[in-house]
């Protein structure tokens, strides 16, 4: 019985990707270069910090990336909305009992400023972000706290994630694995539940649930 999730943010929870990606695209564009936004995608999916060195080492001036971030700062809340059924989903899990949680390399701010605009702060036990002080995934420290921290049983937690990444911290701390699969990807490692929509996810845990 699935009682509890551990979401991934960034692609998973909320759809921030496309405008970061715009975002970015133009910064590089203001000092120069072009990139497609299929190559900052792929990159800023590993790390952010990935995506910026990549440029970096490409001759790009650091303030590319002072500017990236000035204009990620002022971006409207409802450019980066959460996925739809995100709310629907979380709202489940609580109503059942259980427990919403976050591990994101995302900063605590920015995380809280998104949750707090669409009115979902109070829907999650937890929100572990960069702050925290946790390896990056794919180690599994973070999950490994939340566990132990909020007395979870693996077998009954579900940890969602867009990236193999994800997944992997998530198996590694032993949880159950779901990957939530965008533009037809698929996981480099085997996984229990593979989805396209945060619907089918609420369909997982309430058949599980009246299958008991």
């Amino acid at each position: 019985m699935i009682e509890n999730l551990i979401w991934d943010f960034d692609g998973s929870l909320f759809n921030t990707y496309p405008a970061m990606v715009r975002l970015f695209k133009q910064a590089l564009l203001r000092k120069g270069y072009v990139a497609s936004e299929d190559e900052i995608l792929s990159l800023m999916k590993d790390t952010l910090g990935k995506a910026v060195d990549f440029y970096l080492d490409r001759g790009v001036d650091y303030e590319f990336y002072k500017d990236f971030k000035k204009s990620e700062e002022e971006l409207d809340p409802a450019e980066q909305p959460p996925f739809e059924g995100a709310r629907e989903v979380c709202t489940v899990v609580v109503r059942n009992g259980g427990r919403n949680l976050i591990i994101t390399h995302r900063s605590r701010k920015t995380a809280f400023k998104l949750l707090s605009h669409f009115e979902m702060t109070s829907l999650f036990s937890d929100i572990i972000t960069r702050e925290s002080g946790f390896k990056r995934k794919p180690d599994p420290d973070a999950f490994i706290y939340a566990i132990r921290n909020y007395r979870l049983n693996p077998n009954s937690t579900l940890s969602i994630g867009d990236r193999d990444l994800d997944v992997i911290a998530a198996r590694d701390a032993g949880t159950k694995t779901c990957f939530f699969s965008q533009n037809g990807a698929r996981p480099s490692i085997d996984v229990d539940f593979i989805i396209d929509n945060l619907p089918q996810l609420e369909e997982i845990i309430l058949k599980d649930r009246h299958s008991r």
